[in-house]
């Protein structure tokens, strides 16, 4: 295959990719968060008032005021569409850091790319929190964006020895300030990883002055951002209340375990294919030394993933959406070694078949999926769309107390967390209590859809 018709296949592959994000994003209406904080923000007398608003709610609640200003912003704007089409391109812009940092690729590399994008559909297990619903995109899609950006634009400096002017460290402190303040365990661990690349870099000649000013600079502001985030009151105030069934070092013990488990419930499959691979590798390495050499990449992104997973031992809870910048460290790992053996360290035909064929059968499997599972999603939107319409007409009759269908039981997709947002049959229960606040009622309960006669 020529190189330009390659790169024609890549692009469409990118656009392929966008278009059915874009899709999906449609579909997806405003859930659970989405609608309490549509209601604070509508409050906002002009656009400044958002960052007041912003700035209560790092007092009060969280410290994540990057990823809850940026879902704001898309609030404010009121205009779902402009989302879609933003959390698409951001979608595309993860796929292509990951792909960036796969060091052994071929120039428009699509198998590759492929693998890439099959792994983040069809293997993250967060992704209807994490991708499909606006509050949780904003607060680690976007975020992890964020912060793979950070880690790539210093790895990529770190490997072309980059000398860097004021003015490029004066930009990584800035960034650095914003990637810190993104998310805690991955804004944590990115700090880890650049204290490892910058001991690299000493360990060379054993020369302090190889750690270029811009090194310094992107670290300082990503600890600025973390110390931000992190010792912000709401979050004080949040883990003063959390509960845990130990203190001291079996609460810690607890967490570690909960930690693993949960790796072992979303990550089982990833982790075995990144130990396959490993394996792979190594059967063709002459020693320990030549190993490392092969791998780092994967090596580093592996350890990235393990050093943000339990990076969570410093908080109480964790659910599983949290884990979504360890699966992206994870996935490039993955990726890394994946585009070694075929690119370059096995070329031997059965091998080349096999990978070939493996990208080709899950691409056919999410086509499938990404059908029926589409399906699926306009169906569940469609149920908002008239719920919402008969709500809205209802709250003009000034009634107080009222009931509402729940969605069909048939359709659920782990594309959609629209049944975890879903109204409940307890009109007390406090998503029950947001949507009736959203609507003016003192009450709303939810009532089984096959029970429902108003439409």
């Amino acid at each position: 295959m020529s190189e330009k018709l390659r790169k024609r296949l890549f692009q469409l592959t990118v656009l392929a990719n966008f278009i059915m994000v874009f899709i999906y994003q449609y579909l997806t209406p405003y859930m659970s968060d989405d609608v309490i904080y549509w209601d604070e923000v509508a409050k906002a007398n002009n656009f400044f008032d958002l960052f007041a608003q912003e700035y209560a709610q790092y007092l009060d609640h969280s410290g994540r005021s990057v990823a809850h200003i940026i879902l704001r912003i898309f609030l404010y704007a009121d205009n779902k569409l402009i989302f879609d089409v933003v959390a698409a391109v951001v979608f595309v812009l993860v796929s292509m850091l990951i792909y960036i940092n796969v060091d052994h690729r071929k120039a428009y590399d699509i198998r590759v790319y492929s693998a890439i994008t099959l792994l983040l559909w069809l293997f993250d297990p967060t992704i209807n929190n994490s991708v499909f619903w606006m509050d949780g995109a904003c607060n680690y899609m976007f975020t992890g964006c964020i912060v793979l950006g950070f880690v790539t634009l210093f790895r990529k400096s770190v490997k072309t020895s980059r000398l860097g002017t004021i003015g490029f460290a004066i930009g990584m402190f800035f960034y650095g300030v914003v990637a810190g303040w993104c998310n805690e365990n991955t804004s944590g661990a990115i700090m880890v990883y650049m204290l490892v690349m910058m001991f690299a870099v000493y360990k060379k000649d054993k020369n302090i002055r190889n750690l270029r000013p811009w090194m310094l600079a992107g670290f300082v502001g990503t600890l600025t951002g973390f110390v931000i985030m992190i010792t912000a009151p709401g979050n004080l105030k949040r883990a003063a209340a959390a509960e845990e069934a130990h203190t001291g070092l079996l609460a810690l013990l607890a967490r570690f375990l909960k930690i693993t488990l949960n790796i072992k419930t979303g990550y089982l499959i990833l982790v075995f294919v990144f130990i396959a691979i490993a394996i792979a590798i190594a059967y063709k390495c002459k020693n320990a030394a030549d190993f490392l050499d092969k791998a780092s990449g994967m090596l580093l992104f592996g350890f990235l993933f393990l050093v943000t997973c339990y990076a969570l031992l410093a908080v109480p809870n964790s659910q599983l959406r949290t884990y979504y910048g360890a699966s992206l460290f994870l996935m490039t790992a993955i990726v890394s070694g994946f585009a070694w053996l075929v690119n370059e360290g096995y070329d031997e035909a059965l091998v080349q078949t096999i990978a070939t064929s493996l990208v080709t059968i899950f691409g056919v499997l999410l086509i499938f999926t990404y059908i029926e599972e589409g399906a699926n999603l306009a169906r569940i939107k469609r149920e908002f769309d008239e719920r919402d319409a008969y709500l809205t007409e209802l709250a003009k009759t000034g009634v107080d107390d009222v009931y509402a269908p729940m969605l069909r039981p048939d359709w659920e997709s782990r594309y959609s967390m629209a049944y975890v947002s879903d109204y409940t049959e307890d009109p007390l229960y406090w998503l029950n209590l947001a949507y009736a606040q959203h609507y003016g009622f003192d009450t709303v309960a939810g009532i089984p859809r096959e029970d429902w006669t108003e439409y």
